[in-house]
């Protein structure tokens, strides 16, 4: 997936960012010979799931619709190939939509409640910004199971981010 440089605001060169990341992370697990059967895999895919689970809460709480989960995991847990897909397809969505809203519209207060029953007020760009760290936070503890299995390393950092950006201008 690429996105051009200069990303209009700071959330969206972040939103931007964590999609790249994203990319990255999935090309190094589909990398790894016979991926399922190494040490460490179901975490990652456990960990994944989570990911993917809390951005879909949060892209229909950002929609005002039901997002059906009662839990932050999914009880079955799809294949990396899946999880790929599903993560690519929800990045686009998020670079779409945050590049989309109105300023008014991020800055909107919503009541917004967790799978624990828990209601808090957020904004759109507070939504946004809780998924991006979220994200970076999750993708940080796969990082460090892959350093355990002794997995290949990515660079997805934000310099390396802007290293990409600029060199596919």
């Amino acid at each position: 997936m690429n996105h051009p440089l200069p990303a209009s605001t700071p959330l969206q060169m972040l939103v931007t960012h964590t999609a790249w990341a994203n990319r990255q992370l999935f090309a190094a697990l589909r990398a790894v010979d016979s991926f399922e059967s190494q040490k460490g895999a179901d975490l990652i895919v456990r960990a994944l799931d989570h990911i993917h689970v809390v951005r879909c809460i949060f892209q229909a709480h950002l929609q005002g619709v039901a997002h059906g989960y009662a839990s932050t995991q999914r009880a079955v847990f799809p294949s990396l190939e899946e999880l790929d897909l599903e993560s690519e397809t929800i990045d686009r969505w998020y670079v779409d939509t945050t590049a989309s809203l109105r300023p008014e519209e991020l800055a909107r207060p919503r009541d917004v409640r967790f799978t624990d029953g828990k209601v808090v007020t957020m904004t759109a760009a507070t939504m946004i910004l809780h998924v991006i760290t979220h994200t970076i936070h999750h993708r940080g503890n796969v990082d460090v199971i892959m350093i355990q299995a002794g997995m290949p390393r990515r660079r997805d950092g934000f310099p390396e981010f802007l290293v990409s950006r600029a060199s596919a201008t």
